[in-house]
């Protein structure tokens, strides 16, 4: 069922250029930091995608003259409704809110890209998300080359400027069926050329990368493509893709392949043969990496039946994990200031945890309401629906595989880039609610989403502009300023409880210790100066 109103091309521009800034934006900010390795590309991140709903909402508002949510539509408010109930029992709502506001961000970035695409601008927000993906993937193989720049984090090389190899090897993964749609149904010569070095480009990154989980979701997602692509070529009759421009793009992936086994490159790696060494440990759980997840799994489900309907709350599982671990647990270093990562190594582990059952079941429903929506228009006679139909299903396989093996959507950019390819390359269904948008509604509505949203970046701003003023952390004054603008912060606490005399040192034990009560650092903290250590 067509949309009866879709918004103006205009409106639909200006969504869309918000979205492929934000896309670039959200790959290329960060700032230099000795004391936040991982925040210092984290928070910048973060505030791109929130900016980017931010102004994405008036327009949004706008254009919407009534209010239509179809089936996906409703199981993504459901979920946002469920996690900001569960927010609601966590024990530390500084991270609570800094997760739920990426979720809640993702959601609003989904309904503008939706809009935009309703208006004809869904090729401009597609080749938004393939260039800011292909500009990521470059600074990962340039930094493998020997490339050196102060936003590359230099530990885990080649993380390019997302400052992890892991990550930046998901969101090329998720962003490859987009590159390839793209390739093959080029209008131009010159599309046809950008799209193969952009596939070359991403391709070396994922192998370079040795990530276990984007090596087995760029196999499933491409067979995943290839399967739906040869279902929709037996009925498509209307502008059918090139064969020559199918095998081209082939060529240029095994092109990526090859570039990254031959030419020589300045990673560190232990082994003599750390490519062959990553394929034939793809899937061993027996040792290594793969053995320290399934304890952190079996671990973390501890905390879903302690906390068995909402969870422990979003962002909260680094939190409660240490009452959980195990002897032996590599995923927790009790001598560590900050003992865990700050989350778990699966999304779908982590929403059960934080979300309870019921949120990560909604939210899995959400991407198979996708999926059987997308499988439907497979057959459709008109290729570029079929095919865009395909490439979503590519990119819902990418993500969930991806998803099994570390944190993806919990994460500024892949939220971006999944919620923006989602909310574009959905068929439009019949919506199970449509109505006028009254303007009682709209005045509660509005400035409900601006406030959340409002509050959301700012708290991240706050992060960020407390990470700068930080510095080093050598300096307790300046460390002090940065501790009153974001006092959620646990390791500036942690800082100033450890270092600064007893008066002034118990009240930021104090709050280390509510922030995070179970980690040692923390208590050892508060015990530093005697009294005051009770909550």
């Amino acid at each position: 069922m067509p949309d009866p109103a879709p918004p103006s091309r205009l409106s639909a521009l200006v969504l869309a250029l918000f979205l492929v800034t934000g896309a670039l934006a959200v790959v290329l900010a960060g700032v230099p930091s000795e004391l936040f390795d991982l925040d210092r590309h984290a928070f910048p991140k973060e505030v791109a995608l929130h900016l980017t709903a931010l102004l994405g909402i008036p327009l949004l508002a706008w254009s919407l003259p009534a209010i239509r949510l179809t089936v996906p539509g409703w199981l993504i408010v459901a979920w946002l409704v469920w996690s900001a109930l569960s927010a609601g029992f966590a024990t530390n709502y500084w991270q609570a809110w800094r997760a739920m506001g990426i979720s809640l961000s993702g959601a609003i970035v989904f309904w503008m890209a939706m809009r935009a695409a309703r208006g004809g601008r869904e090729g401009l927000v597609l080749a938004g998300l393939a260039l800011a993906a292909v500009v990521a993937a470059a600074t990962g193989v340039a930094q493998a080359h020997g490339v050196e720049f102060p936003l590359l984090a230099e530990s885990r090389a080649p993380g390019g400027t997302l400052g992890n190899r892991n990550f930046l090897a998901h969101l090329t993964v998720i962003a490859l069926p987009i590159l390839l749609l793209l390739t093959v149904r080029g209008r131009s010569r010159m599309t046809l050329l950008l799209g193969l070095l952009g596939l070359i480009v991403s391709t070396t990154l994922v192998v370079l990368t040795r990530s276990r989980a984007a090596w087995l979701a760029a196999a499933v997602s491409l067979t995943c493509l290839a399967l739906a692509a040869l279902v929709a070529a037996r009925v498509t009759r209307a502008d059918p893709i090139s064969r020559g421009r199918v095998r081209a793009s082939l060529l240029a992936m095994a092109l990526g392949v090859v570039a990254a086994l031959v030419i020589p490159n300045q990673l560190e790696w232990r082994s003599d043969s750390p490519y062959r060494d990553t394929l034939g440990g793809l899937v061993n759980y027996q040792d290594g990496s793969g053995r320290g997840r399934l304890i952190q799994y079996r671990n973390t489900l501890e905390l879903v039946r302690a906390s068995p309907i909402f969870g422990v709350g979003p962002g909260n599982w680094a939190v409660e994990y240490p009452t959980v671990t195990t002897p032996g647990d590599p995923s927790f270093a009790a001598a560590s200031p900050i003992p865990t990562n700050p989350w778990p190594s699966s999304d779908w582990v982590a929403t059960v945890a934080e979300r309870g059952p019921i949120g990560l079941l909604l939210l899995l429903l959400a991407g198979l309401a996708m999926a059987v929506s997308a499988i439907r228009r497979l057959r459709d006679p008109e290729g570029p629906i079929a095919h865009r139909a395909a490439t979503l299903l590519a990119v819902l396989a990418a993500t969930a595989i991806c998803g099994m093996f570390d944190a993806v959507l919990l994460l500024a950019p892949p939220t971006l880039f999944f919620w923006a390819a989602c909310g574009v390359l959905l068929p439009d269904t019949g919506p199970l609610l449509e109505r006028p948008l009254s303007r009682r509604t709209a005045l509660f509505l509005f400035p409900l989403m601006v406030s959340l949203v409002t509050v959301t970046w700012s708290r991240s701003t706050a992060q960020l502009v407390a990470l700068l003023e930080a510095d080093s952390g050598r300096d307790l004054r300046a460390v002090r300023r940065a501790a009153f603008i974001d006092p959620g912060n646990f390791r500036l606490q942690l800082i100033l409880a450890s270092r600064l005399p007893c008066a002034q040192a118990r009240a930021h034990g104090r709050q280390a210790l509510r922030l995070y009560p179970h980690h040692p650092s923390a208590k050892r903290a508060a015990a530093r100066c005697g009294r005051g250590v009770n909550l």
